[in-house]
């Protein structure tokens, strides 16, 4: 399963300080499924509020976060393919589209 975070700049929100307009997002909840789809299906079921207040849907932006569990096997598939990709490509004439450039930014994750 996928978690995402679903957000909307429907509506408003105020400052601490009345003096400043403020426009931006506003954060309608997380949730799971195997597709964002499904995730803003089971969000809408679980949390009624979201059609009483009158938001909609369909202006909703998702976006997929990068659970523990996710984090944990890019770290663990990175670790493993290290060593021998930092070896092929030092060896490697071609650097310019080699895997070990993917692996070195994935490295920090």
């Amino acid at each position: 399963m996928n978690e995402y975070i679903f957000y909307t700049a429907e509506g408003h929100t105020d400052a601490p300080n009345d003096n400043y307009e403020i426009e931006n997002c506003q954060v309608i909840g997380r949730a799971v499924g195997f597709t964002s789809d499904e995730a803003k299906k089971n969000l809408l079921k679980e949390n009624d509020w979201i059609i009483e207040a009158d938001f909609d849907p369909q202006e909703f932006f998702v976006k997929q976060v990068l659970t523990d569990e996710q984090r944990n096997d890019i770290k663990t598939l990175v670790d493993y393919l290290w060593t021998d990709e930092e070896r092929y490509f030092e060896e490697s004439e071609d650097k310019s589209n080699h895997i070990f450039s993917v692996i070195k930014r994935l490295n920090g994750i």
